[in-house]
């Protein structure tokens, strides 16, 4: 018998047909697991090491601060009883994940009693019972990104998520909060700084944790008390529904439109609100009335999701400042890049944006109609090609300084 925690996972991940199509599926379980061991009270008989191991383990997972184990005709793995009882003891306070995660330390004490050891082992914890029982079973990065949708949506302090088939890094994480807060964006009132622990860490060879599993542990800080945003995102909230009647539209580039207009008739560009603070949510946009370029993404992406089109925010570069803006999904399956930003902003191509400044990871998003054209690209053959490179004297000069660049249809450069 392998890990009891590993059990499970594969129990539960039962005719999903391979780790890599594990992977693809995703689902989220909440209820804690129960891993069968016969115990009489708090005593649990081992014979072998693996047992002895799975003893402990089941002290740690019922959150037993006290708990005996006879060993019966058992012979030890490591020369010694001794040897194997600190073995188990380090294995479940540092190498399992819930363990390592809930446990301060473990202490055990051996005896031997007639025709048997008797280990007494002693527990400390560092989190509560409760923090142990809010811990949320995932599998897979969108079951991940979701848990964290609904923490964000309700200014959540914190998630802890127990992830089966989890080999990834806290840069991963916080990489899904980001997502999560842009999908999100009745919530998205202030991205929260956010603090990652994956358990147990591992380093070095060990990449890998019993049963692929490792805890999780998100802690979120939010810009504004967790309060006051909830009554922003209220507020909000009711300026939806006031404007209602006028989000009825097509998912068509009518509709489109519509939503794109009325977006830019109630917010101006601005990178501050009327208090001072960056005007960078679709709060700033749809009550306050001024946003800057997150702020107006989040709106439009806000409007898209209230009528029920398929639309996401960018997070680029204009310029090599950081932008913002949206890509939308027309009916015919045809991507559209949207900058509200900008009154020529609606239904750009790739081309377009790409001559115009804008950059972002084409890798991340669908493509976007007319392609721009590669770096690579070859002259044509009846371009005729100089015998001879001018000498710098030779090369004309501008009489006037420097070039001024001029802003073509952009409301405003984001500092």
């Amino acid at each position: 018998m392998k890990r009891v925690l590993a059990v499970l996972a594969l129990l539960l991940t039962l005719g999903l047909g391979g780790c890599a199509s594990m992977l693809d599926h995703n689902y989220t379980v909440v209820q804690p697991h129960d891993d069968g061991l016969a115990a009489d009270g708090d005593v649990i008989t081992a014979e072998n090491y693996q047992q002895l191991e799975d003893a402990v383990i089941h002290f740690v997972e019922q959150g037993i601060s006290y708990g005996v184990v006879h060993l019966s005709n058992y012979t030890p793995d490591r020369g010694d009883v001794d040897a194997d009882v600190d073995a188990a003891c380090l294995y479940a306070v540092q190498e399992y994940p819930l363990g390592s995660y809930a446990v301060s330390y473990i202490k055990p004490q051996t005896s031997y009693i007639v025709s048997y050891y008797e280990v007494s082992v002693y527990i400390s914890y560092r989190r509560t019972q409760d923090q142990v029982k809010s811990i949320v079973s995932v599998t897979g990065t969108s079951a991940i990104r979701e848990e964290l949708q609904d923490t964000l949506r309700s200014f959540g302090a914190e998630a802890v998520l127990r992830v089966t088939y989890f080999n990834e890094d806290e840069e991963f994480i916080q990489d899904l909060v980001r997502q999560a807060y842009y999908d999100t964006p009745e919530s998205a009132l202030g991205m929260p700084e956010v603090t990652v622990s994956i358990y147990p860490g591992l380093t070095g060879e060990k990449k890998t944790a019993p049963g692929g599993v490792r805890i999780v542990e998100i802690q979120l800080s939010y810009p504004e008390d967790p309060e006051l945003l909830q009554r922003k995102k209220e507020r909000l909230a009711a300026r939806l529904s006031s404007i209602g009647s006028r989000l009825e539209v097509e998912g068509d580039l009518t509709g489109l439109r519509t939503l794109f207009d009325l977006l830019r008739s109630t917010a101006q560009y601005g990178l501050r609100d009327s208090e001072g603070r960056r005007a960078n949510t679709a709060y700033s946009a749809l009550v306050d009335g001024r946003a800057d370029s997150e702020g107006m993404a989040l709106a439009f992406r806000l409007l898209c999701q209230y009528t029920g089109i398929e639309c996401t925010v960018v997070p680029g570069t204009l310029d090599g400042a950081d932008w913002y803006w949206n890509i939308v999904t027309l009916p015919d399956g045809e991507s559209r890049h949207v900058d509200a930003t900008r009154a020529d902003g609606l239904a750009l191509q790739d081309a377009e944006m790409t001559e115009q400044g804008y950059q972002w990871n084409r890798e991340e998003f669908p493509s976007c109609g007319l392609q721009p054209q590669s770096e690579e690209a070859v002259l044509p053959s009846d371009i005729p090609i100089p015998s001879e490179l001018p000498v710098p004297s030779e090369i004309p000069t501008h009489s006037g300084g420097e070039e001024e660049l001029v802003s073509v249809g952009i409301l405003g450069k984001e500092k």
